[in-house]
């Protein structure tokens, strides 16, 4: 039941994702981060927004996430790489075997982005970024 009443406003969700996508790549622009790559001819929800910090490694990954957290900014992680799951470690993968999704998850964060967030949520998380970078 909550999924279909979501549904009759998900047209809305996702445009106001779209608005909030294209602040966040204008207003980010020309800080030291990759933005989120779309291919031409295709469509997003924006789901997600991750920025990649560039040439991160893990500390420097972490004590940025924190510092936005601390903050009060709520950035996540998204996704911890498969073979960090204790199954798959426990079958002997390891952090070797990705060196590129080893690279992208010392690197991504994402930010907040939902269908309600104001304008000036979202300026102060440009804020945080800038003062931080």
């Amino acid at each position: 039941a909550l999924g279909v009443s979501q549904l009759e406003r998900l047209d809305d969700y996702v445009s106001r994702r779209h608005i909030l996508a294209e602040r966040y790549n204008n207003l980010l622009a020309d800080l030291p981060i990759t933005l989120p790559y779309q291919e031409k001819n295709t469509f997003s929800s924006f789901h997600l927004y991750v920025i990649r910090l560039n040439n991160s490694d893990d500390d420097n990954h972490r004590i940025f996430f924190q510092s936005l957290r601390d903050k009060q900014i709520g950035v996540n992680l998204h996704y911890i790489p498969v073979y960090a799951h204790p199954f798959y470690q426990k079958m002997g993968f390891s952090s070797e075997d990705f060196p590129m999704s080893e690279a992208y998850y010392s690197e991504a964060i994402s930010l907040p982005l939902f269908p309600i967030m104001s304008f000036k949520e979202q300026d102060r998380v440009v804020k945080a970024l800038t003062e931080l970078l």
